[in-house]
């Protein structure tokens, strides 16, 4: 298997009426205290896309609902304080044809403006991968490059985990300094402090071993 983060640009798409499916959300992306993360995204048919978003706001000011338009609808439901999950079915998606037909899957995407979204895809094979990416430029989509890789049998994070770490990595636990601290989190998280300490030191363990192995395959190789 193959993997690959672009950062594609719908600016254009959107302004000729294929909207991102985070547009169909009533936030705005930037604003302070907002981040996105799309979960899942599936593609129904040709011109059809659904996602499952997650969405923090440290102001906790999404309003929860149901939001329609001509191309599209949104469902939203508060999970916890500040957290909130998004169901959105996007009739006017042109990259569920091009996705959908390819043999490749979109695994994750970040919204990172209002246009501009980092993708991961991953493939059977490179080919199968970079034959999508030649078909999406082909059809105007704009993009940059940013990694290419196979994929390695290396630790993975549990859904638990993963929901923690990413919940401890938007609300800046890991910035210098700290925007949160780990009292506050485990409460926004609705655990008890000694589960959330436990769980993220055994995923940042499983980070760290990914880390050293891809270091020491990248050093084993360029001994050959």
């Amino acid at each position: 298997m193959h993997r690959c983060r672009i950062l594609l640009d719908r600016e254009k798409l959107h302004s000729a009426g294929h909207p991102p499916c985070h547009s169909f959300i009533p936030i705005t992306i930037g604003d302070d205290g907002i981040s996105v993360r799309i979960v899942t995204c599936n593609m129904q048919d040709d011109h059809t896309g659904s996602s499952l978003i997650r969405i923090s706001d440290a102001t906790d000011s999404v309003k929860p609902g149901h939001y329609e338009n001509e191309v599209g609808d949104c469902s939203i439901i508060r999970s916890r304080a500040g957290q909130y999950l998004a169901l959105v079915t996007n009739r006017a998606c042109p990259l569920a044809k091009v996705v959908s037909g390819s043999g490749c899957m979109l695994t994750s995407a970040y919204p990172r403006t209002d246009s501009l979204i980092e993708w991961t895809l991953i493939g059977p094979t490179s080919k199968k991968l970079h034959e999508l990416l030649r078909t999406m430029r082909e059809g105007g989509y704009e993009y940059e490059l940013l990694s290419s890789e196979a994929v390695r049998d290396v630790p993975v994070l549990s859904p638990k985990q993963d929901m923690y770490f990413t919940a401890a990595w938007e609300a800046g636990y890991y910035d210098i300094p700290k925007r949160i601290s780990l009292d506050e989190l485990a409460e926004n998280l609705g655990c008890s402090k000694s589960t959330l300490n436990v769980t993220l030191r055994t995923a940042e363990r499983n980070v760290f071993e990914l880390y050293m192995s891809t270091n020491k395959s990248s050093e084993s190789s360029s001994r050959v």
